[in-house]
């Protein structure tokens, strides 16, 4: 039996398969047919790629998020490095690997050698669709939309198409696609651009026509009772009462919209006197306020306070929200109202900061 063409593959098998690969290859010719052996390295080769390629959309999703995980980046590259280095892989393959360095080169912000790695791509396996993407990420093809491939490698377009939308700020087309990339694709997918189809979900409403201060506040993390007033006042006349105005100085609002009352907590007494225009918004701050505004609108701020004397025997329903908290009234009512909810079903965080997109939803449900 031939097994030349086998044995120039060991440095391939004992990359992918370790230990347990090469035991295998110490099992005689007579026991092993030969077709049998060239398809299980075949195999552990494509199984390299496809858990390179799962530690690549890892990289990618934590870096476009703004977490570029250096270390790990490092450790794929010197992977990928030596799986390069068996002279023997197939042109495919290797065309795959540079593909995928040259992404990881990218990251780690070394373009002249992601340049590099895309044209040794192209010329081992031109049209590569890992090649391509390279490519597109590299600005040297256009739109996603120009690259053909084949029904299987659609889903890793429609993916690139996401990206395209979510950074020209096309968040609702941006969410649908990933959506439709995710049905195909490997489930470690979802787990790297999950975080990326959430916020583009989440900031739907936003396009190209939105007002750029606007756009600009709905994607804060962390928003001020300025910027909140703001918000505010670009959706209508929701202060009109309070400021005379439908559109005034922020901190003259802030000023008005303490003096009558729609910072005061419903349990106890709350000095408002220390709030500011640079005041960061809380979720526990952001339920007093929208809990006082949308009881005083319907004329029904003596049912405000309704809920601490149910729960006086058997406790808080929320683990970190106690009864004696001055805001726990405004909370309970904003759930069930659900102007904000439990993030995780359990717990409020009311000391963590409300974002621009989560309060502009919290508010039109005031409307």
């Amino acid at each position: 039996m031939n097994t030349k063409k086998l044995r120039k593959r060991t440095g391939w098998n004992l990359f992918v398969l370790g230990a347990s690969l090469a035991a295998l290859t110490l099992v005689s010719c007579a026991s092993v047919p030969e077709d049998m052996m060239v398809s299980t390295v075949a195999a552990e080769e494509n199984k390299f790629v496809q858990e390179a390629a799962q530690q690549l959309a890892y990289l990618d999703g934590t870096h476009l998020s703004g977490n570029t995980d250096v270390a790990a980046a490092a450790r794929l590259l010197n992977s990928l490095e030596a799986a390069l280095s068996d002279v023997n892989l197939p042109a495919a393959a290797r065309a795959q690997l540079l593909a995928f360095r040259g992404r990881v080169n990218l990251i780690l912000g070394d373009r002249k050698a992601a340049r590099n790695d895309y044209d040794q791509a192209q010329s081992h396996h031109k049209g590569d669709v890992q090649a391509q993407i390279l490519g597109l990420r590299l600005g040297l093809i256009q739109e996603a939309g120009s690259i053909v491939v084949s029904k299987t490698q659609q889903p890793l377009i429609t993916l690139e198409k996401a990206l395209e939308n979510y950074r020209m700020e096309n968040y609702r087309e941006a969410a649908a696609q990933f959506d439709e990339a995710f049905i195909s694709l490997d489930d470690s997918y979802r787990q790297a651009y999950g975080q990326l189809r959430e916020h583009a979900w989440r900031l739907r409403d936003i396009s190209a026509s939105t007002d750029q201060e606007y756009r600009e506040l709905l994607k804060q993390d962390s928003i001020t009772l300025s910027q909140m007033i703001s918000l505010i006042q670009g959706q209508g006349d929701l202060l009109y009462k309070y400021t005379g105005s439908r559109k005034v100085d922020a901190g003259q609002a802030l000023r008005q919209l303490k003096t009558q009352g729609l910072f005061y907590s419903i349990n106890s007494w709350t000095d408002v006197n220390q709030l500011a225009k640079d005041t960061v918004l809380t979720r526990a701050l952001a339920a007093r306020f929208l809990w006082n505004l949308y009881n005083d609108r319907r004329g029904t701020l003596s049912d405000a306070p309704k809920y601490a004397h149910q729960f006086v025997t058997m406790g808080s329903p929320i683990q970190d929200v106690p009864l004696n908290s001055p805001d726990f009234d405004a909370i309970l009512g904003c759930i069930e109202r659900e102007f904000l909810d439990l993030p995780d079903g359990m717990h409020f965080f009311p000391e963590t900061p409300m974002s621009g997109v989560d309060f502009n939803e919290s508010i039109q449900k005031i409307k």
